[in-house]
């Protein structure tokens, strides 16, 4: 089908909380379809980057609740419902792009929903506990937190149901779609900017960049860098910043938030990248990789993907302190090819990620295999 044949919709979660990597898939999905309506559960039109606040957005009705653009994790119950109301009778193929409840829209029956899916809801499935415990919830909103995610995780199952094709943006994506939802799933890595960053050296420093939040394991390379007495740079801001300020020893830099001139420079003379947290992609180590630098990360989630262990990067088996010191010692031993590992990163490319996903969608009666549903 051509693109004048076709109706083609987009649906993304909330577009309120800040921008990452969800947000960034979503342009490139527009820039692939730019006559594609777009639709969200709710929005903030400020933080929206330019040229893409001149698309229209469509936000559901949970938009004209009081406070909606801040206050969106409050309206999370409704949500479904909202999704739900949303008329996409006009569309012949919907690209739902989910890591909340984005694929719960109703589509007509003989349209394409195909879903590319950042991963389950973690907060309802296998980081509920997690997620509990870093907000400390008390006894009875702990017990009104359980009761809502119980009904949440029934919705997000049955929903799952509706989707013909599932892409997935990692090996532990795809397992998670099979094991929640019981459905197949083809991966499809994110498009990242392999251009984003330039090899311009070797200086003697690893670095770490990201916000700084608990999970993601800042606090436990700077004890690792304490330990070993060598140089680290961390970039970034967040809840743990004076957290760490406080905690690194002399070899340990916190530098904060940095502009993108200086960010260019920390990763192109980088020695290596470090990533201790469990993501289920983490576009950030591709895009060191395709500067030629080596990753040294957590053997789970995405790094799977990305990281070839002893070509590209160096895996650690576990989340500890001793686990991480002796990746960070054996990988300084590696003669390390800054081509073979930029090359490795290529195939994460917008490039690539764009070319699939326009394959899929321009061509609907291969990929509609609607499942009989059961809920």
């Amino acid at each position: 089908m051509s693109n004048i044949q076709t109706n083609y919709a987009i649906i993304s979660d909330q577009l309120a909380g800040g921008i990452g990597g969800a947000e960034n898939l979503l342009w490139l999905a527009m820039d692939l379809f730019p006559y594609a309506d777009v639709y969200t559960t709710v929005i903030r039109p400020e933080i929206i980057p330019s040229p893409y606040n001149k698309r229209v957005i469509t936000p559901t009705w949970i938009q004209k609740l009081p406070n909606a653009g801040k206050l969106y994790k409050g309206y999370l119950p409704l949500m479904p419902l909202a999704l739900e109301m949303l008329n996409l009778q006009a569309y012949d193929v919907v690209l739902s792009m989910n890591h909340s409840m984005a694929k719960g829209v109703v589509v007509r029956p003989d349209a394409l929903h195909v879903c590319y899916c950042h991963s389950p809801a973690r907060y309802i499935w296998d980081m509920f506990w997690t997620y509990s415990e870093m907000n400390q919830f008390s006894p009875i909103k702990h017990f009104l937190v359980a009761a809502l995610s119980s009904y949440l995780r029934l919705w997000d199952v049955s929903s799952a149901q509706r989707v013909d094709h599932f892409l997935a943006n990692s090996s532990i994506t795809k397992q998670r779609i099979e094991t929640y939802y019981n459905r197949p799933a083809e991966i499809l890595y994110p498009g990242c900017d392999t251009k984003k960053f330039d090899n311009l050296g070797t200086d003697d420093y690893y670095l770490m960049v990201g916000r700084l939040v608990a999970y993601k394991g800042f606090d436990l390379a700077v004890d690792v860098f304490n330990q070993l007495k060598l140089p680290l740079k961390i970039a970034g801001s967040g809840p743990e910043l004076d957290a760490l300020r406080a905690k690194a020893g002399p070899t340990v830099e916190i530098l904060g938030r940095v502009d993108d001139a200086t960010l260019k420079t920390l990763v192109g003379r980088c020695k290596g990248f470090i990533f201790p947290g469990k993501e289920d992609f983490g576009i950030v180590m591709v895009e060191a990789q395709a500067a030629g630098k080596p990753v040294i990360a957590l053997s789970a989630g995405g790094a799977i993907d990305i990281v070839k262990h002893g070509e590209t990067g160096w895996l650690a088996p576990e989340y500890t302190v001793e686990a991480f010191k002796k990746a960070v010692l054996e990988a300084n031993e590696q003669p390390w090819h800054s081509k073979t590992i930029a090359n490795h990163a290529e195939q994460f490319s917008i490039e690539n990620f764009q070319k699939r996903l326009k394959e899929i969608l321009e061509n609907p009666a291969t990929y509609k295999k609607r499942t009989n549903l059961t809920f």
